[in-house]
């Protein structure tokens, strides 16, 4: 039977309520965990509502001889938030010739965050000559402030073998390392190739380095495909460039709609250029809240600004009690010790 037969049997057989065969059935459609059938089953899965059942069938499966089954086993479990016998099932499935060292460091990265263990199988990916570990390895090692170099070869060699994500991700490592122009000429590349992801780095980076207009026309696509971050970025974008209201709203749909807390402290500082006190202290008082360490010292000098010294010891105490880093702390009591009667 071929794949698309067996899916279409698949979905006959659940929609008459029999899942146990509609499972069996998209076991023969498999072929990779990132396509529609692994999704079906997935679906497929939550529906039956037992799924220890569902389970058992897949354990039964590979004991029965199918390999393929390790995969969607391993999915599943995922799924339901088990990734430590999601490995294990999938070790067993590469001890039965699946090709999946490059998943296991993902999941040991991504779902258990156990990065050395997750070193450990990128580097057996790597040796394997998965097409996909130079990228994937990358990305992982990008995550590592201090392995940005080491990042940033992998990914130049996988751009070097074709990949057309690590374009895009380049670009990335680039942007934490302050390479700004180089990131700014590998993400137009990845957007050359299809890589939407990478609009609002893009935008951004341009938007930095003073290319309003082409930082505009990036940014509003990536806010027409909703992608994460695009109001924030946005926002940044419209008050650079002095359209300081436009700005303000954009930064209100990043809190609502992102939950981008970073915006309380722009809003404060906008609401102050519009000379708009109450909002401003209001959002002064979200971003300490939020945990805003920059938050203290510009609400130091707004209550300093608005004559409203008798405030600052308070706010002191506050932040010397939440161990906000030196440098902070030292402004704040200088901001305070200016407006103490008697102070310099």
């Amino acid at each position: 039977m071929s794949e698309d037969n067996a899916a279409a049997d698949a979905e006959r057989q659940w929609a008459a309520g029999n899942h146990a065969a509609a499972l069996a059935l998209y076991l023969e459609a498999w072929t990779t965990r990132d396509d529609d059938v692994a999704e079906q089953m997935l679906d497929l899965v939550k529906d039956w509502g037992d799924t220890d059942a569902a389970l058992q069938a897949l354990s039964a499966a590979t004991a029965a001889g199918n390999s393929v089954a390790y995969e969607p086993w391993a999915d599943v479990l995922i799924q339901l938030d088990r990734p430590e016998e999601a490995v294990s099932v999938l070790q067993e499935a590469q001890r039965n010739g699946r090709d999946v060292t490059l998943w296991i460091a993902g999941v040991l990265a991504d779902e258990i965050e156990d990065r050395s263990r997750a070193d450990e199988y990128y580097r057996r990916a790597l040796a394997e000559n998965n097409p996909r570990a130079l990228n994937d390895y990358g990305v992982f090692l990008s995550e590592d402030g201090e392995r940005l170099e080491e990042a940033a070869e992998l990914l130049r060699r996988a751009v070097d073998q074709g990949d057309t994500l690590a374009a895009g991700n380049l670009g990335r490592v680039l942007l934490e390392q302050d390479k700004a122009a180089e990131a700014v000429e590998w993400l137009r590349q990845a957007l050359e190739a299809g890589d939407r992801s990478v609009l609002v780095e893009l935008g951004a980076a341009e938007n930095d380095m003073g290319d309003a207009e082409w930082a505009g026309r990036h940014l509003r696509e990536a806010l027409e495909e909703d992608l994460s971050g695009a109001r924030f970025a946005y926002a940044v974008h419209l008050a650079d460039t002095g359209a300081l209201r436009e700005a303000v709203t954009y930064y209100e749909a990043a809190l609502d709609q992102d939950e981008e807390t970073n915006s309380y402290l722009n809003l404060a500082l906008l609401h102050e250029d519009l000379e708009q006190p109450e909002q401003a202290d209001r959002r002064y008082r979200d971003a300490i809240e939020h945990g805003d360490e920059e938050a203290f010292t510009h609400y130091a000098q707004f209550l300093a600004d608005q004559d409203r010294a008798e405030e600052l010891g308070t706010l002191v105490t506050r932040a010397a009690a939440l161990e906000l880093a030196p440098e902070h702390l030292a402004e704040l009591r200088r901001l305070a010790s200016k407006d103490r009667p008697g102070g310099v």
